[in-house]
């Protein structure tokens, strides 16, 4: 299942990762490489998943489309 995020470089140089969907709510997780912000997004999800039974489906393959972002620093 694919969840779309935007990321963002900060003006301190960490990234950030947001998702905003009806599944998972809203998640924004920040860290110091852009790959580790989207492992930490990846691992987030799919935590909120498996805590949330109520759709009855199992979420082994969770991924990340970005749909924005990327390059500039945003404050």
């Amino acid at each position: 299942m694919q969840f779309p995020c935007t990321i963002a470089e900060l003006s301190d140089g960490r990234w950030s990762v947001a998702h905003a969907g009806p599944i998972a709510g809203e998640v924004r997780v920040v860290a110091d490489s852009r790959d580790e912000a989207l492992r930490k997004m990846k691992r987030e999800l799919h935590y909120r998943l498996e805590l949330c039974p109520c759709t009855g489906e199992t979420y082994r393959d969770v991924e990340i489309e970005i749909v924005a972002g990327g390059g500039g620093r945003q404050p």
